[in-house]
């Protein structure tokens, strides 16, 4: 058995105690450097020293700057005897083992019993550059090939001499072969200030996963007040875990969390619930189910599920804590069973949903598919270079109170692309056929009705370019799209799954204006549009796109939404649609979109956003959302260092049309070398139809290399704050 073997083994698992990335590691005084000697990688080891003496008994002792070379390890130190007979190394005087990995090792003494593997070192130092990690040990033992004792142990990645936090332990067994490990009596001090004790744990030492505590989050907010999140995390098999929790909210009382997963070949899934009994607060009791399950049958038969419910309206009014929880209207159940095969597919599926939204009607409130089934082919480039292609569809649609239906929707597709390096023409022939049986209709509208419809489209287009001074290229794509659909009778039908597509510059070069086959839109107009791009000719890489488009309409529109009542639109021409993106030198990105009505000179829609990026820390958004006579919003959001160790972060997003804010975010945070602080301070709208807002405070505590204490407010900032980039 090799020595530097059984010691390299050993070490490498005190380096193995955590994952975590060590940081910025320009905050840190000590940078690891390379190492300036050489590390063979055969297997021959190399000895080296200024004496070297054997006795008849079969012992050797080296002398004098003893260095044993092996396989990118190093063992120095200034005496080294070894005992053929025993088997047994030892070490004296500035004992010093490195490996190429960045592993470091000092020691004033040390022994080895080879055959067992077993040995001691005294005042051991430690230090894993890759990780920044050091410690020290009062004595580290070798106890077998995978096992190793320290006692006295601490760890920390702060500089030498600085000590911030210090995680510290009387005894330590760690074991390689299980990948777990535990202590006795830890303290982790931070700016020497005892915040955490425990007499014992255990904890994974690699990547495998173990059971144990997670890191508790805690907040305050005005819908719960104080709020304390304790996790517990469950290995229950390779395949299988669980994670549970328990959420103390000062106004409502215990919430208990829970998160049940597993990984099976053919099948995975999720079981989430949430269960606060006695909200003190909205008084009764309060609950979230959510489910996710894939399973793969076969290799092209799949079934998938998933859903949520929950137990009140206000649920996430109450217990959420984004935008996003407040904004949501419906919860969706749903299971598909999809087969796949190359060039065609058929989907089953039944789909329910909740209504969390208190104020939407019952005519509002969205169809039930009980069940859908839905085939759909392509078959590309067939002979001729023809393509085709075929969707079907039968649906039951049901809801309480209203018109229900079972509809059958055949569409039919064949086209013929034709292209030369700079111009392409593509002619596309559709038809579209779709059956209602209804029940409950209203009086007069016949139980069965049937529409059919051909779509004829032509979409044609150039490709020139021109050298630029520089060295750049820029295009110029001019574009035609054609659209014929005859007038049909629609009124009749319901709406049961259409709604009319936001109009932008991509929806005029589509060949309907509504997202369902309960309403198709006669057409009979022409799309002309420009787009011009500066290209780098040496990367490819974009600096500039701009995009104007328009419609010419040759008929009126007589299909509409809603039917009977609804004015035809009889305009000669859409809105002009412009879009523009722009790479403004290393820094400045900008990008925007408006919609402009010529006939009355007024701007239906915009939207622009700029950007100032420098890196990751330093970045400044302003961005502009309108739509005419609904909403009109700014937001602005920042991330900025104050100083080396400071940075400052904030959004503010107002809506002009209502003369209120959205969300306020400030925050601070503090990096150093080893560890980092957040604070942040939050308002966000709760409820749009009440004016009532939710003002949170949060905190996170983070230990690099270990892990953090607070909430998790990585994904909240860079959420919050485009392009800013947190590193932990």
């Amino acid at each position: 058995m090799n020595p530097r073997n059984a010691l390299h083994q050993c070490l490498l698992i005190i380096c193995c105690v955590t994952t975590a990335q060590a940081g910025d590691l320009s905050l840190c005084r000590y940078q690891p450097q390379s190492l300036d000697y050489p590390f063979p990688r055969d297997s021959q080891a190399r000895f080296f020293a200024d004496q070297a003496f054997i006795d008849r008994e079969g012992a050797s002792r080296l002398e004098g700057s003893v260095e044993l070379y092996d396989q990118g390890r190093i063992l120095q130190a200034d005496r080294i005897i070894y005992e053929e007979a025993r088997s047994f190394l030892e070490t004296e005087g500035n004992v010093r083992f490195q490996t190429d990995t960045g592993l470091f090792l000092e020691s004033p003494r040390g022994f080895l019993h080879l055959d067992s593997e077993t040995g001691r070192f005294e005042n051991a130092r430690y230090r894993y550059d890759p990780r920044r990690a050091r410690g020290e040990a009062r004595a580290l033992e070798p106890r077998g090939h995978e096992r190793l004792y320290l006692e006295g142990a601490t760890y920390t990645t702060c500089d030498p001499g600085h000590d911030h936090w210090l995680l510290s332990a009387s005894h330590v067994q760690l074991n390689q072969e299980s990948g777990q490990g535990s202590a006795r009596n830890v303290l982790l001090r931070f700016q020497g200030v005892p915040l955490l004790y425990t007499p014992w744990i255990t904890f994974p030492i690699d990547d495998r996963r173990k059971s144990g505590l997670l890191p508790p989050s805690f907040g305050t907010s005005d819908n719960t007040g104080v709020d304390l999140t304790i996790p517990f995390y469950l290995n229950l098999a390779p395949h299988r875990d669980a994670t549970l929790g328990l959420r103390l909210m000062d106004t409502r009382g215990a919430m208990l969390m829970s998160e049940f997963r597993y990984l099976n070949p053919s099948n995975r899934g999720r079981l989430h619930l949430d269960h606060l009994p006695n909200d003190t607060s909205y008084g009764d009791d309060r609950t979230l189910v959510a489910w996710d399950h894939e399973w793969r049958i076969s290799p092209r038969l799949h079934f998938n599920v998933s859903g949520s419910d929950v137990s009140d309206p206000r649920y996430f009014r109450d217990l959420g804590d984004s935008l996003d929880d407040t904004s949501i209207t419906h919860l969706e159940r749903r299971a598909d069973l999809v087969y796949r095969q190359s060039t065609w597919s058929l989907l089953g599926r039944v789909q329910d949903f909740q209504t969390v939204d208190e104020t939407l009607s019952s005519t509002s409130r969205p169809y039930k598919r009980l069940p859908q089934l839905l085939y759909q082919g392509r078959w590309p480039l067939q002979a001729g270079g023809v393509n085709y292609g075929m969707r079907a569809e039968w649906v039951a649609f049901e809801r309480d109170g209203t018109v229900t239906a079972r509809r059958t929707d055949l569409l039919s597709e064949v086209s013929k692309p034709f292209m030369g390096t700079a111009w392409f023409l593509t002619p596309t022939l559709k038809y579209r056929f779709t059956h209602y049986d209804l029940e409950d209709q209203a009086a007069g509208v016949p139980g069965s009705l049937s529409r059919e419809v051909p779509i004829m489209s032509l979409d044609s287009g150039l490709f020139l370019d021109r050298p630029l001074k520089g060295g750049n290229i820029q295009t110029l794509e001019p574009r035609l799209y054609y659209l014929y659909t005859p007038y049909r009778d629609q009124d009749d039908i319901p709406l049961f799954d259409t709604a009319m597509f936001d109009f932008s510059f991509d929806q005029m070069f589509r060949d309907h204006r509504f997202s369902g086959p309960d309403r198709i839109a006669d057409a009979n107009q022409v799309t002309v549009a420009l787009t011009t791009r500066v290209i780098s000719s040496d990367t490819g890489s974009e600096f500039m796109r701009a995009s104007l488009g328009q419609i010419q309409y040759f008929d009126d529109r007589r299909v509409q939404l809603r039917g009977q009542g609804t004015a035809t639109e009889s305009q000669g021409s859409s809105s002009l649609v412009g879009e523009l993106g722009a790479r403004l030198g290393d820094r400045w990105t900008a990008r925007a979109g408006a919609q402009w009505d010529p006939r009355r000179e007024q701007i239906e829609r915009s939207s622009t956003h700029l950007q100032y990026r420098v890196d990751g820390r330093r970045v400044i958004n302003l961005g502009h959302r309108y739509r005419e006579e609904l909403l009109e919003q700014v937001d602005l959001s920042f991330a900025w260092p104050l100083s080396r160790h400071w940075d400052a972060v904030g959004r503010w997003a107002y809506s002009l049309e209502d003369d209120r804010d959205l969300e306020v975010l400030a925050g601070l945070e503090y990096k150093s070398c080893c560890w980092a602080f957040r604070i942040v301070s939050r308002r966000f709208l709760n409820d749009g139809a009440t004016g009532e807002y939710n003002d949170g405070i949060y905190f996170q505590l983070i230990l690099k290399g270990l892990g953090s204490l607070g909430t998790g407010l990585g994904d909240l900032l860079s959420e919050g704050v485009l392009g800013y980039e947190t590193d932990y």
